[in-house]
């Protein structure tokens, strides 16, 4: 597949993207003719776009993040940054329904035992004799 990509002379994104060590990817960063920068600090690794679409990867130190970003910044290059991924919150009313399901069947239950109470304590009076009372 890529041999036909290659000999049409269709260009594909995943040919362009090639890995490089951080200090190759510094010394295009200072000279080259790049057009924008995504740096990931999760991952710590930065992409750099050359004018003619090809892609630069690589890990970087992360005590080097600053000077990559300031060395981007002198050169007018755009820097876009990967957000961090935060954990999807749940939502907040399905445990509320859970604890009124339980409320309620707690409830339930407290009325059958006053019911049964009830009924048994009427139960057990004994007979009036006749005109003692």
């Amino acid at each position: 597949m890529a041999v036909a990509i290659g000999v049409l002379g269709i260009g594909s994104p995943a040919l362009a993207e090639t890995w490089v060590s951080f200090p190759v990817l510094l010394a295009q960063v200072r000279s080259g003719p790049l057009i924008r920068a995504i740096i990931n600090p999760a991952r710590a690794d930065v992409e750099i776009k050359f004018r003619n679409l090809d892609e630069w990867h690589a890990y970087y130190p992360r005590t080097r993040q600053v000077d990559l970003q300031r060395l981007l910044h002198a050169r007018q290059i755009p820097v876009l940054f990967v957000p961090l991924h935060q954990a999807a919150a749940k939502p907040a009313g399905a445990s509320h329904h859970r604890l009124r399901y339980i409320l309620a069947g707690v409830l339930v239950v407290c009325a059958l035992v006053g019911v049964a109470a009830a009924y048994l304590l009427r139960r057990r009076r004994p007979a009036d004799p006749a005109g003692l009372c």
